[in-house]
């Protein structure tokens, strides 16, 4: 069966939530405007394939969890992370919600963990969703989505490879092949990076 790639872009959704007047990593061509359509070459090198570097800053970030506890990024340093962004209403998030766990499973014992942070949804909708399809993971709430924003993404699911450091290495927007051997080469890569080394 031929896999799909395909993403939901925020400044198309209206009502889901525009992100407008956002800031771009260096990868990007620039901000989206009010919710307009985005060039494409911000997109470029995102559509196909496994993941690309990452360049720039990772932002530090604290988020509740659904039990109301609050997780920071940094407290996962010494392990690889995989952080996710996704939502309820977005389709490609949910499609690769099971493979994913499955990769989070089979690396965890080596010290790999999945940080999926939703976005923009409150505890209301996304609890009782994920009572119905587990996510393999700590599952936070960007309420206000200003943690998604200083990622500086344009799209749902985004999905970036934090090393040992605390540092993202590698991103994706949109769907993931999760069972892609180049996704394998990546996290094993960083896994074997037992002291947070970074390029």
């Amino acid at each position: 069966m031929q896999r799909r790639h395909f993403l939901h872009t925020l400044g198309a959704l209206g009502a889901a939530g525009a992100l407008s007047g956002t800031g771009a990593p260096a990868w990007a061509a620039g901000p989206t405007k009010g919710g307009a359509e985005v060039d494409d070459s911000a997109l470029a090198g995102t559509s196909g394939g496994t993941l690309s570097a990452w360049r720039g800053a990772t932002p530090a970030f604290s988020l509740q969890s659904l039990d109301g506890k609050t997780h920071a990024l940094s407290e996962y340093r010494g392990r690889v992370v995989i952080l996710n962004f996704w939502a309820t209403w977005c389709g490609p998030c949910r499609e690769e919600i099971p493979a994913m766990g499955a990769v989070v499973r089979q690396y965890r014992q080596r010290g790999l963990d999945l940080l999926a942070v939703n976005y923009k949804e409150p505890l209301a909708t996304v609890k009782p969703f994920v009572d119905k399809l587990p996510i393999d993971g700590t599952v936070l709430l960007d309420t206000d989505g200003a943690v998604y924003k200083r990622f500086g993404s344009l799209g749902l699911p985004a999905t970036y490879l934090v090393d040992r450091a605390g540092n993202a290495r590698f991103w994706r927007m949109g769907e993931l092949d999760w069972s892609d051997v180049g996704l394998h080469g990546h996290i094993e890569a960083l896994i074997a990076q037992k002291g947070g080394a970074t390029a």
